[in-house]
């Protein structure tokens, strides 16, 4: 076992057997005193953290659109200027859009923080409490995760930030992000209710996270102890959870909800502004970004459910993504987790740990009858993992997923043509004026 591994897992597991979430009390006396003092209180905050999921640097809009971006699904075709920084791979510390993430998901981290320090003193019932120490652990988990994706080893936040004084914070390292992340999650599927409501976590949303972040964490380290980690995340959540896969790839996108793990709902006060970015200007939308050539001729001839469902044309034949359709008011839904990447992160995990060729088969197969696709003729692990990235590629098309999947697998450098420093985002200016110990990202 790696030594990086062995540290990792012992961090988490030492973490796991001193972390009394719950017995937390408040340390510092702000503002938030008087909004979290009662039950009420605690449900209002914990309702503002996952709207803090809507904002145009989270779910709303640049999450969405960045990952796909940076890679190779979209290209830019509208006027900003920061979003050709992205898809050019040279971005700018002043980039807005990459400091707009940075900040919406600290918000969120702080925002749960804020509800997660004074849950101990609320009067609830137990159920109560560890249904919202739950819902905090597993979005302060994802922002973690969304950061460390995009900037590598980023600073820790467990506290509420109470005043200036307590902005400056080093960067943690990517092992101890890891281990933080592992940490929440874990304590966050034992204590969260099995089912939700659409667009709440439940158990089974931070097992598929879990399944995530041991994949990404086994990429990182290339030890198997963390492939098997995910490989039985994803199983529990396939056998377990209740999830079905939509019987039509389209149905995705027309109101089913039976493959969601969890997505953000949006309605007309609490809105994105995914379609107006993605359809033609015909449309009276901005054509931000499009589907690039590259792209559109990758799939299949016979791969048309996924195609129909994702891209289409206007009456000048430009091409534009679909899944999201309601531009004049942003209620479409984004898939955050759903039950297609817990086969892919099942069948990755096995491939690149030489496990059973015909179950990493299996599991490819079935989303490719879903559709509509004859079975895969990879059969040795290196046509397995490209099969699996084309998968991937196709199924999770503008659902924030391509550059991460590059990233994790450390395939960008040969697929997007770019130096490895540039797989890392620069850290924000904003960032690097304001907290005196942040240090730069290499190439930057």
């Amino acid at each position: 076992m790696k030594k990086t591994t062995y540290i990792l897992l012992v961090l988490v597991l030492a973490a796991m057997s001193c972390t009394k979430m719950l017995d937390v009390q408040p340390t510092a006396s702000i503002s938030a005193d008087e909004a979290i003092k009662d039950k009420s209180g605690v449900d209002k905050a914990i309702t503002g953290a996952y709207y803090s999921l809507h904002d145009v640097g989270n779910y709303g809009r640049n999450q969405v659109i960045v990952e796909d971006l940076a890679a190779d699904n979209l290209a830019w075709t509208g006027t900003t200027r920061e979003y050709q920084q992205i898809a050019n791979n040279l971005i700018a510390a002043d980039n807005a859009i990459v400091d707009g993430i940075w900040t919406s998901n600290y918000d969120c981290i702080n925002r749960v923080n804020n509800v997660l320090i004074r849950l101990a003193d609320i009067d609830m019932t137990a159920q109560e409490r560890n249904m919202y120490a739950g819902d905090g652990l597993f979005l302060r988990a994802l922002s973690h995760y969304n950061l460390l994706c995009y900037f590598g080893g980023i600073p820790i936040k467990t506290k509420p930030t109470l005043d200036l004084n307590s902005i400056n914070q080093a960067r943690n390292s990517l092992v101890e992000v890891y281990v933080q992340i592992i940490v929440d999650l874990s304590i966050a599927e034992q204590i969260l209710p099995k089912t939700r409501s659409v667009g709440r976590a439940s158990a089974y949303s931070a097992k598929a996270l879990l399944a995530r972040v041991y994949l990404s964490a086994f990429q990182y380290d290339n030890d198997p102890v963390l492939a098997d980690s995910a490989i039985m995340k994803a199983g529990e959540v396939i056998s377990k959870g209740g999830y079905a896969l939509a019987p039509a790839f389209n149905d995705l996108y027309n109101g089913n909800t039976t493959e969601s793990i969890f997505e953000v709902i949006f309605d007309a006060m609490n809105y994105n502004r995914l379609a107006q970015y993605f359809f033609p200007v015909s449309l009276t939308a901005r054509y931000e970004v499009s589907p690039p050539p590259g792209f559109v001729q990758s799939f299949q001839a016979t791969d048309t459910v996924r195609f129909n469902a994702s891209i289409t044309f206007d009456e000048k034949n430009l091409p534009y993504g679909i899944k999201y359709k309601d531009y004049t008011s942003g209620t479409d839904r984004v898939y955050v987790l759903r039950l297609a990447e817990m086969y892919m992160i099942r069948a990755e995990a096995q491939a690149y740990s030489n496990g059973n060729i015909e179950d990493i088969r299996s599991d490819i197969n079935i989303l490719r009858t879903r559709a509509g696709l004859p079975a895969t003729t990879a059969t040795t692990y290196d046509e397995l993992k490209l099969a699996i990235e084309a998968e991937r590629r196709h199924e999770f098309a503008f659902e924030s997923q391509r550059w991460s999947d590059l990233v994790r697998t450390k395939r960008a450098t040969a697929v997007l043509g770019i130096d490895e420093k540039f797989t890392l985002f620069p850290i924000p200016l904003s960032e690097l004026q304001t907290n005196t110990l942040m240090t730069q990202n290499p190439g930057y």
